[in-house]
C-alpha cells in the first residue's frame, strides 16, 4: 500500500522540517503546498527537495485562505500522479504517531468502499511560564511536550481528523472540510452531506497535534490566519476562541496560556 501526506503550510519555520522528516519516515511521500510563506518555510522544503526526499512542493500565492480547496486539489493530485491508495491531510504542526506501518496498511485497507477514515486528534503542549525551558531545538521542544487537557469543558471539541481512501477520488464531489476534519460531497459545508466514515482505533495511528510552540509563535499564526480566513470571506464566528485571542492581541492585552490553548480548535 502505497501512503501519502498532504498539506498547506504557511510560516512554519520553525517546525517544517521536522514535520517533513517525521513523517516522512512512516509516509511514501509527501505533496506541501506552500500559502505565500514570508518566512523561510519555502527556503526550507526546497532544502529538503535538494535532499531527494520523496516531496513535492508548490506554491500559492492566494491572499484567502483556501484550504479546503487546495488540500482536496492536492489530495487529488496524490492520488492520480502519486498512485496513492490512502492519502493524510497534514497540518505543518501534526505529526504521526504509528505504532506499526503493517497495521496501519492493513487498517487502512479495511476502510469499506464509500467511506474514509477518523483518526484521533490529541493536542499537545510545550510549557509556558517563567520556568519555562528555553529549547533552541524544536525536536527537543516537541518530545518535552505534553498532551493538554481541556481547559474550556463548556466549549465543543474537534477531536479527529481524516484519512481518505480511493472513495474520495473515485467520487468527484468529494471535498475535504477545513481544518481537515470531515469530507463532504458537495461544496456547501453546511448542507452538503458528509462521506460516511469509520473511526480508526488510536492504537494504529495518532494525528499528535502541536500548534503552540511560543507566545511569539502563536500570535504571527493566529493573526496572519485569522486575516486570510477574512480575505476568503470565511472569518470565524463571533465569540470563537480565535477571535478572542486576536482580540486580546489587538487591544494589547495580555495571552494566557488558557487563551491561547482554547485557540487550537480553530
Amino acid at each position: 500500500m502505497k501512503i501519502v501526506g498532504v498539506s498547506m503550510v504557511r510560516n512554519e519555520a520553525d517546525i517544517v522540517e521536522a514535520f517533513v522528516r517525521h513523517n516522512l519516515s512512516i509516509l511514501d511521500g509527501m505533496i506541501v503546498v506552500d500559502h505565500g510563506s514570508a518566512d523561510r518555510t519555502l527556503e526550507i522544503l526546497q532544502s529538503l527537495c535538494a535532499e531527494r526526499l520523496p516531496l513535492a512542493v508548490f506554491r500559492s500565492d492566494a491572499a484567502g485562505y483556501l484550504q479546503a480547496e487546495i488540500t482536496t486539489t492536492a489530495a487529488r493530485d496524490a492520488f492520480a500522479r502519486a498512485r496513492a491508495d490512502a492519502v493524510f491531510p497534514l497540518d505543518a504542526d501534526e505529526f504521526l504517531r504509528v505504532p506499526s506501518r503493517g497495521d496501519l496498511a492493513r487498517t487502512l485497507e479495511a476502510i469499506p468502499p464509500g467511506h474514509h477514515g477518523w483518526m484521533s486528534w490529541p493536542t499537545y503542549a510545550v510549557s509556558f511560564g517563567p520556568n519555562t525551558r528555553n529549547f533552541r531545538d524544536i525536536v527537543a521542544a516537541l518530545r518535552a511536550a505534553r498532551r493538554a487537557l481541556r481547559l474550556q469543558p463548556t466549549i465543543p471539541e474537534v477531536a479527529s481528523k481524516v484519512v481518505l481512501t480511493r472513495a474520495f477520488v473515485d467520487d468527484p464531489d468529494a471535498m475535504i472540510m477545513m481544518g481537515n476534519h470531515d469530507v463532504i460531497l458537495g461544496r456547501d459545508r453546511t448542507t452538503s452531506p458528509r462521506m460516511p466514515h469509520v473511526d480508526v482505533p488510536p492504537s494504529v495511528v495518532e494525528v499528535c497535534h502541536v500548534p503552540i510552540r511560543s507566545p511569539a509563535q502563536f500570535v504571527v499564526k493566529m493573526t496572519i490566519k485569522r486575516l486570510a480566513r477574512r480575505a476568503a470571506g470565511r472569518d470565524y464566528v463571533a465569540g470563537a476562541p480565535i477571535q478572542v485571542a486576536y482580540a486580546a492581541v489587538r487591544d494589547g492585552e495580555p495571552l494566557t496560556p488558557a487563551i491561547m490553548m482554547a485557540s487550537h480548535i480553530a
